[in-house]
């Protein structure tokens, strides 16, 4: 991030993030304050260059200590979410600022192991949705395609996408599915909110190819065919590490530049 864009900075508004807050209680406390802002920085709400709210304004709103709110910006940083200024405070970085090659190679490879685990679980469990799934279950699945479809850029990405894909979990009619797609929610939201911040570019491209796969995957469910919905759940899951490796490619490039 520029010294001017630094300078210019303004202070992010209180009021959206006391909003972001309301959903979160059930989470841990470091990730509370951590997903209320990647999901402001992911929706675009807290954009490049806006100064966040000081450590000691975030303690109050969010009810939590210091070291909570130090946690969750170390977590920012890390992912390259938020830059730290000496003096200055925490500012939401540039979809350009480069980040360590190490570090974006760590992120590639924490969203490719995250998929191919994944892969050895949803296609199964898109199958027996097939032949578990009833009435109330298609439903489900339904409204999170529609909201899918019709989120705009100012709600989160990674809640939507999850929605989805839990509510075939849970058509599937075995517990551990579900739990199998929450031991790396925190993985997911990670791929879904890099590539949303990264670059804007393509965005709608990219969102309309997904839920073209994820529309395949819920006709193949609804049509109580268990073999055409694994096939699309498994295509859909391979074609999504294909845009993770173009994402990790391109966060690699902006490393070494």
């Amino acid at each position: 991030m520029s010294r001017t864009s630094m300078q210019s900075s303004k202070a992010f508004d209180i009021n959206s993030i006391e909003h972001a807050i309301r959903p979160a209680r059930q989470r841990s406390l470091n990730d509370e304050v951590y997903q209320a802002l990647a999901k402001l920085i992911a929706s675009g709400e807290m954009r490049s260059g806006d100064r966040l709210p000081a450590e000691a304004e975030l303690c109050r709103l969010f009810a939590v200590s210091r070291p909570v709110v130090r946690k969750a910006l170390t977590r920012l940083r890390d992912e390259g979410l938020v830059l730290s200024r000496k003096g200055s405070g925490s500012f939401v970085a540039d979809a350009g600022s480069p980040a360590e090659p190490k570090e974006a190679e760590s992120k590639l490879a924490v969203m490719l192991h995250a998929l191919e685990y994944r892969r050895s679980i949803e296609p199964d469990a898109a199958y027996y949705a097939a032949i578990r799934g009833g009435p109330n279950d298609l439903a489900v699945i339904a409204e999170a395609l529609e909201d899918f479809r019709s989120f705009d850029e100012h709600d989160a990405q990674p809640n939507v996408d999850k929605a989805f894909h839990k509510a075939i979990a849970r058509a599937g009619g075995n517990e551990h599915f579900v739990k199998a797609l929450d031991i790396i929610g925190y993985d997911i939201d990670l791929g879904v909110t890099l590539a949303h911040h990264l670059s804007k570019l393509g965005q709608a491209e990219r969102r309309a190819a997904i839920f073209a796969e994820h529309r395949s995957i819920y006709e193949a469910i609804k049509a109580q065919d268990p073999k055409a919905a694994r096939e699309a759940m498994l295509t859909h899951l391979e074609r999504s590490q294909v845009r993770v490796i173009a994402r990790g490619q391109e966060m690699m490039r902006r490393a070494i530049t």
